[in-house]
């Protein structure tokens, strides 16, 4: 990697420190030249990022098939640069024009309320960046599709963009907010981050600054050594003669093999330092043109996967640098302890010399707080539990199948078929039960058959997008995609092709499946393991951890996937490509699981669990 100023990667690759030529930005939000990131090493798919020294999964089409930089590449021209936020209220927010005559920079709330004023009702007001503010009011008229209205508030459970009409007419019962006011509010949660991201290249500065103090003192320190060495063996020299020349120069080799251990320990805590400053910049500049330049839909998708880049980077701390300390012991001269007195170089255990200390900021929660909404008694255990319309919610007992609300309240039931083992959705108002060979829906009073599989005991898996079912074949290790009228479509089998797992026969009875926002595959596997796989059956990530007892799943309209940990009591919540965000751990669930299949989120977004006190309790955290 090329080393420079960390100022040079605002506007240049990190690797060459060159203009960017067609960059690809990578999982961990730093962007890198393709020419570049196509010299680094790959090793199982993976290379490892040069500024942070995480490990990115390389697509099928190797780094060409890396997301593309999402957001113009202008080089950084601070001197002309007019600070983007309003020097008139105390909002923070964003300039987009500026008082000729009072010379302030206004938001476009002043600048609206500058133009009433009698005081300032004939100032000139000059729109500031153009061609930026066109773009954002480009994006801001995005249209809805089907009421070809403006898209202007924002549905928390469905994670959709929507219109008034939309709000009014699907989405009445949900949470709904103001996009403006929603975007500007994440928009400061993210900048917190960056700004906390900033203060610590300040404090590396200043580390690297003693780092170099450090290492002249020890220089200065190693010479005094030095010295001592040559002055106490000087004295000695008529009593010994070449045993002293001899034991002089041994301590004097030890002497500099320490120091050429401990420079070049130096040089790599500097390189560190400074790839660390790289990393940060990086991070901070491509955090900030995504917010501020992305597109409304990008940034609305991506947000909790780049504040939980974020996240994760303010959690990391740097390694102090670590020295070792030098000391010659001596004792007065006698004749008699020759060898004894001439001493020998020592060094104790490494030290601990100078650790970056992080100041904390405040910094807003990146995510909401996890509230326990409702919570009703049900008579007995359930099998599954599967969303309806709304707020209600299929639950599937050992001799019946209730639709109940979220305040307990049944709104009808009747009786599953025979020999039913699972419930599945595959829309609000349609729910089919699996017995083994086929899938029955209930019609009027009837059931009617269908997604009929060649074998028996098949295990089913989830409905996916385009409305067929998956079966697994256990006997042939394959699982079936079955359409409901014309039977099996396709077949895939697992591939390890990573060697994730070295093992194909992954999915059992007890595991689960379901689609996730990508269309890729999520499961469980032998209790510690979230495996997700793409429609081929190539597993393309894995999340373990060793100790847990993973039962319950689903995924929630932004794509994150939820799992319960039967063992350790906690919800994990994980991105579609399975890294971990967060937890809501014991103390919020209060209470352990049920095994089968205890959680589903509802149509308003609402997560639903079901406790061993056969208690159904009903959280929001979004």
């Amino acid at each position: 990697m090329a080393h420079g100023n960390y100022s040079d990667i605002e506007s240049k690759c990190g690797i060459c420190l060159s203009p960017y030529t067609e960059p690809r930005l990578l999982d961990c939000f730093h962007s890198f030249c393709t020419p570049c990131l196509e010299k680094l090493d790959v090793h199982d798919n993976y290379l490892t990022c040069p500024l942070c020294r995480t490990n990115i999964s390389i697509p099928e089409k190797g780094v060409s098939g890396l997301k593309s930089y999402p957001f113009n590449v202008e080089p950084s021209n601070s001197g002309n640069e007019i600070t983007d936020i309003c020097e008139l209220c105390s909002e923070e927010n964003f300039v987009v024009a500026k008082c000729l005559d009072c010379r302030i920079n206004l938001c476009l709330n002043c600048r609206d309320y500058h133009k009433k004023l009698k005081t300032s009702l004939n100032h000139s007001i000059e729109n500031l960046k153009e061609d930026r503010l066109n773009e954002h009011d480009k994006d801001s008229l995005n249209e809805c599709e089907e009421h070809r209205k403006v898209l202007t508030v924002f549905c928390k459970p469905c994670n959709l963009l929507l219109c008034s009409e939309c709000s009014e007419k699907a989405h009445g019962l949900h949470d709904i907010q103001n996009l403006t006011l929603l975007i500007e509010t994440r928009k400061k949660t993210l900048l917190a981050r960056t700004a906390s991201l900033k203060s610590r290249i300040s404090v590396l500065g200043t580390t690297t600054e003693l780092v170099k103090q450090e290492e002249n003192n020890y220089y200065k320190h190693l010479n005094i050594v030095k010295k001592d060495i040559i002055a106490h063996t000087s004295s000695m020299k008529e009593v010994f003669c070449n045993t002293v020349d001899v034991l002089t120069n041994k301590s004097l080799t030890t002497i500099e093999n320490i120091k050429k251990k401990d420079v070049k320990v130096i040089d790599i805590y500097l390189n560190e330092i400074e790839t660390e400053q790289l990393s940060l910049a990086g991070l901070i500049k491509t955090s900030e043109d995504f917010i501020t330049r992305s597109p409304v839909k990008q940034f609305m998708e991506e947000f909790f996967t780049v504040g939980s880049q974020l996240d994760r980077v303010l959690n990391k701390t740097v390694n102090p640098l670590t020295l070792h300390k030098l000391q010659y012991n001596c004792e007065p001269f006698t004749e008699a302890t020759v060898e004894k007195l001439l001493g020998k170089v020592n060094t104790s255990s490494e030290v601990n010399v100078i650790t970056p200390v992080y100041t904390p900021l405040p910094i807003p929660e990146l995510f909401s707080k996890v509230e326990n909404v409702h919570n009703f008694q049900l008579a007995q255990n359930i099998k599954d539990i599967v969303s309806a319309n709304n707020d209600n919610m299929w639950i599937f007992f050992e001799n019946s199948v209730g639709l109940y609300n979220r305040d307990g309240t049944m709104r009808s039931t009747y009786a599953p078929p025979n020999e039913s083992s699972r419930m599945l959705r595959k829309s609000p108002d349609e729910v089919w039960f699996w017995t083994g060979q086929s899938a029955q829906k209930r019609v009027n009073t009837k059931y009617e058959e269908g997604f009929k599989v060649p074998f028996q005991n098949g295990l089913v898996g989830c409905f996916v997008q385009n409305g067929n079912l998956l079966v697994y074949n256990q006997e042939e290790k394959v699982f079936f995609e079955v359409s409901e009228l014309e039977g099996v479509q396709n077949k895939f089998e697992i591939t390890d092709q990573q060697n994730k797992l070295k093992i194909t026969h992954i999915f059992t009875s007890t595991d689960m499946m379901s689609e996730n926002k990508n269309s890729n595959l999520v499961m469980t596997f032998r209790n510690s393991t979230i495996v997700i796989i793409d429609k081929h059956g190539i597993i393309l990530d894995t999340f373990t951890r060793s100790n847990a007892r993973f039962r319950g799943l689903t995924v929630d309209n932004y794509g994150h996937i939820l799992v319960a940990d039967c063992k350790n009591y906690v919800i994990d919540i994980l991105s579609e490509n399975g890294v971990f965000l967060r937890n809501l751990p014991s103390q919020i669930i209060n209470g352990n699981f049920k095994e089968d299949n205890p959680i589903a989120i509802d149509k308003c977004g609402f997560l639903w669990v079901f406790d061993n006190r056969q208690t159904m309790k009903i959280f929001s955290y979004h």
